[in-house]
């Protein structure tokens, strides 16, 4: 169940993303008005054939008071899925494509996941695809969706229809700019998890003029 939940909440915090102004973006739900800006706008970020970079995730603890951190690299790749290695403090390594999704730990024991063994992982392998089109109605089938521009790019908030998947994911929002810049996500015990994404590059069609690294 544990490794279930992990993947579940990885594989959101690789795909989505957020901003400082979390609030803020859930009093604006897309509408029909807003809807074709910001399909506009996740098909020009997400105009690329693989992407890949360096991430740091900072998990906070209230209660605890106490933060913690991990570092590692991503690839994401339209046609071959993603690949998702934290490196420190505990090296582990995550895969994600059309055939299941992969784990392996740092003593060396993988888990497989096939998309038939959970139905909730296949709906979140098809709205990967979704999220990489720009396909907002299907996004909409799964969760609700908010939508702020801003000076350069935008901010998107996510949250789940289902009563059972926002016990582990509260909500997720979105910043982006000239790449998907970071991400939160706040659990189900309203803990967020923030990941920055940095020395971004592009591979694919806008490789002249998309290559980036985030400050």
């Amino acid at each position: 169940m544990l490794f279930k939940r992990n993947i579940f909440v990885l594989l959101l915090c690789v795909i989505y993303g957020c901003g400082v102004a979390m609030a803020d973006v859930f009093d604006h739900p897309v509408n029909k008005k807003t809807k074709p800006e910001l399909e506009k706008a996740l098909a020009k970020v997400m105009n690329y054939e693989v992407a890949s970079g360096d991430f740091k995730q900072t998990k906070s603890i209230k209660k605890r008071n106490r933060k913690f951190v991990s570092t590692g690299t991503f690839m994401i790749s339209k046609k071959n899925g993603i690949i998702w290695k934290t490196q420190k403090p505990i090296f582990s390594e995550l895969a994600l494509n059309n055939g299941g999704i992969f784990e392996r730990d740092s003593s060396g024991q993988s888990h497989m996941l096939l998309p038939k063994d959970n139905p909730i992982f296949a709906d979140l392998s098809k709205n990967i695809q979704s999220f990489f089109s720009g396909k907002i109605s299907e996004l909409e089938t799964k969760f609700q969706v908010f939508y702020e521009k801003k000076s350069c790019g935008f901010i998107m908030g996510l949250v789940p229809q289902e009563a059972m998947v926002r016990m582990v994911i509260d909500n997720v929002v979105i910043e982006a700019c000239k790449n998907i810049d970071k991400v939160t996500i706040t659990d189900g015990e309203k803990t967020p998890v923030m990941l920055d994404f940095l020395n971004y590059k592009i591979v694919g069609k806008a490789m002249q003029n998309r290559t980036s690294s985030v400050p």
